[in-house]
């Protein structure tokens, strides 16, 4: 018997047509890919990066704000990488590959040995933690970050691309007497060699005033140095010729007591503002304001306590709105209820700012002035209260205000920067409300 078997099918002719259609296609997609390409410009590289440690040395060394610290690597931090990468001479193009990253690490970990901490490049609360004693210890401002200032004082490079100051050694030291008398540089670094700590208060200087910030000190900004002086020179009454020498140093000593300042004789944020001097000039928002920085509002004059006086700042901004996005007198254009909170301190003579409201947390723990038994808490006049459920991060700590009164019912009045996009008097329950985590008192209150 014959096996049975399937016929073969018959075979088709191609159809021409149809694969030339296919080819034409396949062409015009190729041309499209490559045209596409042209247009855009090349991809940049993505490579794999610990996000959250990136962010927390950029934060740490000033050039991303707190609150950017979030996990997601969106423009503000790669418009921070860029930054970065300009001032230590790396390619700039905001992706922060193995050289980027080790340029940062390497810095974080200048600064930690420099605080005392661990040097292991995490920019995390052990070396904020380490950096605020350093920074409390060298009169510096008080915020955990390693900015110009506080790098120049650990003798750090901020910028590794930048050349040197120009001139001789006594115009160096006139450049130093100035950058001294205006708070950027302590007393003790005029010493005629323009080291770190002088180009990194260059570098503080220029970007207060709208410079190209290079830390060179050039024509440009030893102009806006001097007339900055001679200002301050006029307002103490004593002859204008930009130099800040012994003389204007006694002038501004008792200018500072006749308005109920701290009488150092140097012309810091509070001295200036009393002048009527703007310390930061930048862009500015509607109408003309600031868009941020140092305090620019009008401040009566303060007296009494430390409460008393974080009181009066405080009542004194009632109303004041902010403009633009998030544009305020009192610090960065971001989130403001903690450069708000923190610059009413400021106004007493405290050296502290911060722009992260769980930064009050550290300080209060560290200044021994914490509480988080909020049952327990007795709050007085000049405490913050901090809204959340912890100081970790932005997530965590949402809001500070400043205790205006303790009502004895509960609840205090507190008066809150950032509330309904102004500084506004608000009544507040310390427990069972919007949830509150810890009292913050300053030091020596």
């Amino acid at each position: 018997m014959s096996s049975l078997s399937s016929p073969p099918l018959a075979t088709r002719p191609p159809d021409r047509a149809a694969m030339s259609a296919r080819r034409l296609m396949a062409v015009l997609l190729t041309l499209a890919a490559a045209l596409t390409a042209l247009l855009t410009g090349p991809v940049p590289t993505a490579h794999a990066v610990d996000t959250g440690l990136l962010q927390r040395g950029l934060s740490g060394l000033s050039y991303l704000p707190r609150s950017g610290v979030d996990g997601a690597y969106g423009p503000q931090t790669q418009d921070s990488v860029r930054h970065f990468q300009r001032d230590n001479g790396l390619d700039v193009d905001g992706d922060a590959g193995p050289k980027t990253m080790a340029a940062l690490l390497g810095k974080v970990k200048q600064v930690q040995s420099a605080a005392g901490t661990q040097a292991d490049g995490d920019y995390g609360t052990n070396t904020l933690g380490a950096v605020r004693t350093y920074q409390s210890r060298h009169g510096l401002e008080v915020d955990g970050i390693a900015g110009p200032q506080t790098m120049g004082e650990m003798n750090i490079d901020r910028i590794v691309s930048s050349g040197q100051g120009t001139g001789t050694d006594s115009e160096t030291k006139l450049l130093q007497r100035n950058l001294a008398g205006l708070g950027y540089l302590p007393l003790s670094g005029v010493d005629g060699a323009y080291g770190p700590r002088t180009k990194n208060a260059v570098l503080s200087f220029q970007s207060d005033n709208d410079l190209e910030v290079d830390g060179i000190a050039g024509p440009q900004t030893k102009g806006a140095l001097s007339a900055k002086v001679q200002k301050v020179q006029s307002a103490a009454g004593t002859p204008a010729d930009g130099d800040y020498g012994p003389n204007t140093l006694g002038a501004v000593r008792t200018y500072q007591s006749g308005h109920g300042l701290e009488v150092d004789g140097i012309a810091g944020p509070r001295t200036m503002a009393a002048m009527g001097i703007a310390r930061e000039i930048g862009s500015t928002g509607p109408g003309g304001g600031p868009s941020g920085g140092s305090p620019t509002v009008p401040v009566p004059p303060l007296s009494g306590s430390v409460r008393d006086k974080i009181i009066q700042a405080a009542r004194s901004q009632l109303g004041q709105e902010e403009w633009g996005n998030n544009c305020n007198p009192y610090g960065r254009c971001e989130a403001w209820c903690a450069h708000f909170a923190s610059w009413t301190w400021q106004q007493a003579g405290i050296n502290y700012h911060t722009a992260f409201s769980g930064d009050f947390y550290y300080y209060g723990r560290d200044h021994g002035t914490l509480r988080t038994d909020l049952r327990n808490a007795a709050p007085k006049p000049g405490d913050v209260i901090l809204f959340g459920s912890g100081p970790s991060n932005t997530s965590t700590s949402v809001h500070v205000g400043v205790i205006e009164k303790d009502n004895g019912d509960g609840t205090v009045t507190t008066i809150e920067g950032n509330h309904n996009d102004r500084v506004e008097r608000v009544t507040r329950r310390l427990v069972g409300g919007w949830p509150a985590y810890a009292i913050v008192s300053p030091s020596g209150g």
